[in-house]
C-alpha cells in the first residue's frame, strides 16, 4: 500500500505546478476546474494498460499542458502579466525566422518546457489506477461529463450573447491548457476578417450629384434617444444638437435592429437584415460601395479592433483606404484623424466609430466635462454626462465642417435598458428585451454650405437596419431598384412602418409588441 502511495507523488508534484501556474491570474473557480480536469485526464490515461501506448496517447496533451505552463511563466516573468490575445496574435503574425530567433533568445524557457514534458509523461507512466472495474473508470466518466457540460454552457453563451465567438475558445478556457484559447481566438478573428474583407461585390451603380463632397458617418454606441434633450429629455444633454436644429433631418422614432454592437453595427451599414440575418451579407457594405463609386474612404475607431465583439466590424472596415484604431483617450481622440482626412480634395466618406455611452459610462468622459452630478441628476449622472460628451464631440465635428460642402450622419448602434433596481442601472438588452433597448437617436446634419438641405423630421417608426439604403441615397449612389429621384427623407418614410428586431439569441420580434 505504501509503495502505491509513493506512485502518486509525481502526480502531486504536477498538480502543484499546474496550480501555481493558474493561481497567478485565474479566478479560483476556474483554477479549480482546470486542476480537476488535469487530474481526471491523468487518471483516465492510466486505464491504458500498455505503457508504451499510454505514453503515445498522452504525448500530445502533456506536450500542450507543458507549453501552456511555459507560456504563463514567460509572460509573468517577462512582462508581469498573463499570457494574452496580443501575444498570441504576435506569434501568428511572426515568420519562421522570427520564431527561431525568439527560441534562441529564451533558451531557459525551452529547457524548462522540455523538463515539464518529461515530468508530465513520467506522471502519466507512474500514476496507478484508483482500483478495479467501475472505480478505475470513474475518472473517465466524470471527465466526459465535465467536458460535455462545458460544451453545452459554451454553446448557450454564444447563442445568448450573439457574438462571432468560438465555442472551442470558451471550452478551452476551463482546460489545463487554457492559453491555447488566445491562439484559437486570434486565428478565428483573422479568418473572419479576411473572409469579409476579401469578398468585394461588383456593383452596378449610378452616381448623382448631391452638392456634398465630404460625408462623415458617426456611429454612436449605447445612446438612448430617451436621454437626449433634443428628444424632450428634461436635462440639457444635447445643447450642440439643439443649436443646429435648423440644419438637421431628425428621426424621431429610429429603432435599432439588435441590442448589441456586433450585430447592430453590421446590420446598419451592410445588406444584412433582421429577417434574413447572415454574416455572409457583410461584404456588401458602404465601404465597398463608396470605394467603387470613387470616394476616398476612411475608418477611425475608438472601439477595439479584434475580439468576439469587434472582428466582423473590423472585417468591414479593412477595405477603407485609411484606417486607424485608437486605444487611449476619449472619443475626441479621433478628431486629429478627422482633421488629417479633411485635407483630401474630392468626394470622401469618413466613418468614426465612437465609444459613446458604452458601459461603464462613467469612464467615457473626463472629469472636466461632467456638468451633471449625483446631487443634481442622481443615478443618471454618469450616463447623461456621456451623452453630453458625445454632443460636444458632434459640435466639434460640425465646427470643422461648417465651411465645407459637408454632411454628417449619426446614429447609435443600439440603446440600453434602464433599471434603477440593478447594480448596473444602464445595461445592454438580452433575451427578449424591452422597447427601450432599441430606441436610438439618428439624424443627418447639413453644413450651411450645402444648397437645398434635406431637413425636417422622419416621424414614422423606422428601422436602422435600412440605413445602408439611406446612406447610399445620402451619398448620391443608387443601385438597381433604388429610386434616385427620392430625397433622403422620402426614402426614409418609404422604408418606415413595421420594425422587426432580434434579441441576443437571434430570435425575431415585432418591436411594437415588446414591453415598453
Amino acid at each position: 500500500m505504501l509503495s502505491k502511495t509513493y506512485r502518486f507523488i509525481p502526480l502531486a508534484i504536477c498538480i502543484l505546478i499546474v496550480a501555481f501556474a493558474n493561481v497567478l491570474f485565474a479566478p479560483a473557480h476556474v483554477m479549480f476546474q482546470r486542476l480537476i480536469i488535469f487530474v481526471l485526464l491523468v487518471l483516465s490515461l492510466g486505464l491504458i494498460k500498455r505503457k508504451s501506448v499510454r505514453l503515445f496517447v498522452a504525448a500530445l496533451p502533456m506536450f500542450i499542458i507543458a507549453w501552456d505552463i511555459t507560456l504563463t511563466f514567460y509572460a509573468r516573468n517577462s512582462f508581469g502579466s498573463a499570457f494574452s490575445y496580443g501575444f498570441a496574435m504576435s506569434v501568428l503574425d511572426s515568420d519562421s525566422h522570427e520564431i527561431t530567433g525568439m527560441l534562441m533568445l529564451y533558451q531557459k524557457y525551452c529547457v524548462g518546457f522540455l523538463a515539464l514534458v518529461i515530468l508530465l509523461l513520467h506522471c502519466v507512466a507512474t500514476t496507478p489506477s484508483l482500483g478495479k472495474k467501475w472505480l478505475a473508470k470513474l475518472p473517465l466518466y466524470i471527465l466526459v461529463v465535465l467536458l460535455l457540460s462545458n460544451i453545452v454552457q459554451a454553446t448557450v453563451h454564444i447563442m445568448k450573447k450573439n457574438c462571432q465567438g468560438s465555442i472551442a475558445v470558451r471550452v478551452v478556457n476551463y482546460l489545463p491548457f487554457s492559453n491555447i484559447k488566445y491562439f484559437l481566438q486570434a486565428w478565428n478573428d483573422q479568418q473572419l476578417i479576411k473572409n469579409i474583407a476579401s469578398h468585394v461585390p461588383d456593383y452596378t451603380l449610378q452616381k448623382q450629384e448631391t452638392g456634398i463632397d465630404t460625408y462623415v458617418l458617426v456611429i454612436g454606441e449605447s445612446a438612448r434617444s430617451e436621454n437626449m434633450s433634443i428628444y424632450g429629455y428634461p436635462q440639457p444633454t444635447t445643447p450642440q444638437l439643439e443649436a443646429e436644429r435648423n440644419h438637421l433631418l431628425l428621426w424621431t422614432h429610429a429603432i435599432s435592429g439588435a441590442p448589441i454592437t456586433i450585430t447592430a453595427v453590421p446590420m446598419t451599414i451592410t445588406a444584412d437584415t433582421v429577417t434574413n440575418h447572415n454574416p455572409q451579407n457583410y461584404s456588401d457594405n458602404i465601404i465597398n460601395l463608396a470605394n467603387q463609386a470613387g470616394f476616398d474612404t476612411s475608418w477611425f475607431s475608438k472601439q477595439g479592433m479584434l475580439g468576439d465583439y469587434n472582428n466582423a466590424i473590423t472585417g468591414i472596415a479593412m477595405n477603407a483606404t485609411h484606417k486607424h484604431w485608437l486605444n487611449d483617450g476619449y472619443d475626441d481622440a479621433l478628431l486629429p484623424d478627422l482633421r488629417k482626412a479633411l485635407i483630401h480634395q474630392g468626394k470622401q466618406l469618413i466613418v468614426m466609430h465612437i465609444y459613446g455611452s458604452h458601459e461603464p459610462e462613467c469612464s467615457r468622459f473626463p472629469a472636466s466635462d461632467a456638468p451633471f452630478t449625483k446631487q443634481s441628476d442622481g443615478i443618471d449622472a454618469c450616463y447623461d454626462n456621456s451623452i453630453h460628451y458625445t454632443d460636444k464631440l458632434l459640435g466639434n465635428i460640425f465646427s470643422l465642417l461648417k465651411d465645407r460642402r459637408a454632411s454628417v450622419a449619426y446614429f447609435s448602434d443600439h440603446a440600453l435598458e434602464r433599471d434603477p433596481a440593478q447594480s448596473v442601472v444602464y445595461h445592454h438588452g438580452g433575451v427578449k428585451p424591452s422597447q427601450h433597448a432599441f430606441e436610438v437617436p439618428m439624424f443627418i446634419w447639413y453644413s450651411p454650405q450645402v444648397n437645398n438641405p434635406d431637413i425636417g423630421t422622419v416621424d414614422a417608426t423606422y428601422s436602422t437596419a435600412n440605413n445602408d439604403k439611406i446612406l447610399r441615397r445620402w451619398m448620391g449612389i443608387s443601385l438597381p431598384g433604388d429610386k434616385p429621384q427620392d430625397s433622403v427623407q422620402h426614402t426614409a418614410n418609404r422604408l418606415s412602418g413595421a420594425v422587426p428586431v432580434m434579441d441576443t439569441t437571434n430570435h425575431v420580434y415585432n418591436w411594437q409588441e415588446l414591453v415598453h
